[in-house]
C-alpha cells in the first residue's frame, strides 16, 4: 500500500465494513483509535497546530500494532492456544500490508556512506540524518545496527 495515511486507513475501514471482514475492521479500528490517540496526546503536550500526521507517524503506529501482535502470539504459544495465535498471526500479516517498502540494505550501506563522508562520524547525528532522509521507510532497529557495523568496519579499517 503507497501513500499511507488517515483518509486510506479510513477507507480501507470502509470497504472492510463493507464486506464484512470482521477481522479486518477490528484491526483497523484498534489503529483508528491509536491515530486518535496519538493526535490527542500531541494536542495536550502542545503539539503544533495541524492535526493531520504525516506518514511516518502513522507507520510508527502500524510498527507498535505490529509489536502488540508479536508480543500476543507469545503469550498465546506459552498458554498452547493456537487459536489465538492463528488469529495474531492473520493480524499481523495485515497490518504488515501498510507498512511501506522497506530500505534495502545496499540503499542503506550508500546512504551511510554519503552522511559518514559528509561528516557524520555519530551514530546519533548518523541516525537522524537517515530518520530525515527516509522516515516511514526506515527500520530503526535495522539502520541502528547497520550504523554500529559502519563505524565499527570504519574504525578497524582506518
Amino acid at each position: 500500500m503507497t501513500g499511507l495515511s488517515e483518509a486510506a486507513i479510513q477507507e480501507r475501514l470502509r470497504e472492510a465494513m463493507r464486506a464484512k471482514a470482521t477481522n479486518q475492521v477490528m484491526v483497523l479500528r484498534s489503529l483508528v483509535a491509536a491515530i486518535k490517540n496519538l493526535k490527542i496526546e500531541r494536542r495536550g503536550a502542545g503539539g503544533a497546530g495541524s492535526s493531520d500526521l504525516g506518514e511516518a507517524d502513522i507507520t510508527q503506529l502500524v510498527r507498535r500494532e505490529i509489536k502488540q501482535r508479536d508480543e500476543a502470539i507469545g503469550f498465546a504459544e506459552q498458554a498452547a492456544r493456537l487459536d489465538l495465535v492463528d488469529k495474531n498471526r492473520e493480524e499481523r500479516a495485515f497490518l504488515e500490508r501498510f507498512l511501506p517498502q522497506a530500505l534495502s540494505g545496499e540503499e542503506l550501506e550508500a546512504a551511510i556512506a554519503k552522511h559518514h563522508a559528509a561528516g557524520a562520524t555519530s551514530i546519533g547525528v548518523l541516525m537522524s540524518r537517515l530518520k530525515a532522509d527516509f522516515a516511514a521507510r526506515l527500520d530503526g532497529r535495522v539502520a541502528s545496527q547497520a550504523v554500529r557495523e559502519f563505524l565499527l568496519h570504519e574504525k578497524g579499517g582506518s
